[in-house]
């Protein structure tokens, strides 16, 4: 079974600008901790600064779990498997979400800011932390973590 999850590594690029208060404060109306390693800046900026520190600070066991959010949750995705350790997943509905955890073990949801409201946003992120991991998957899972050698 999973540790508790107390505490949430979260990170934004500017393509997450208008949602990432929100999506802050719904974390902390939830009861998490957020670390928050987003850009708060104005004009663009490079996403892999910001979904690194987050990844790194789960990898690290600083949070249980991370969430990222850019223009589509893809390129957040991408620097997050980087990172030993991660299993991050761009997911797009409550569904993805929910079988990213218990399927996939992910420890870090991706998001995209232009590719969904803020509600569907609040929705998946709801079911990715309050789903567990299904033990069943464990022989898989320790396939990819093998790859990380």
């Amino acid at each position: 079974m999973d540790k508790k999850i107390t505490t949430i590594a979260f990170a934004t690029d500017h393509a997450a600008a208008e949602v990432r208060g929100k999506v802050k404060e719904y974390l902390s109306r939830l009861g998490y901790e957020v670390l928050d390693f987003g850009y708060d800046g104005d004009g663009s900026c490079d996403y892999p600064d910001y979904a690194a520190k987050a990844a790194i600070a789960v990898a690290d066991g600083q949070a249980q779990k991370g969430v990222l959010i850019c223009g589509t949750g893809i390129g957040m995705s991408i620097v997050a498997n980087k990172i030993k350790g991660i299993i991050a997943a761009t997911v797009w509905n409550e569904d993805t979400a929910r079988l990213a955890v218990q399927h996939n073990h992910a420890d870090i949801l991706c998001l995209g800011s232009r590719t969904s409201t803020l509600r569907e946003l609040c929705l998946m992120i709801k079911v990715f932390l309050d789903t567990e991991f299904e033990e069943r998957h464990n022989e898989r899972i320790a396939k990819i973590k093998e790859l990380e050698k």
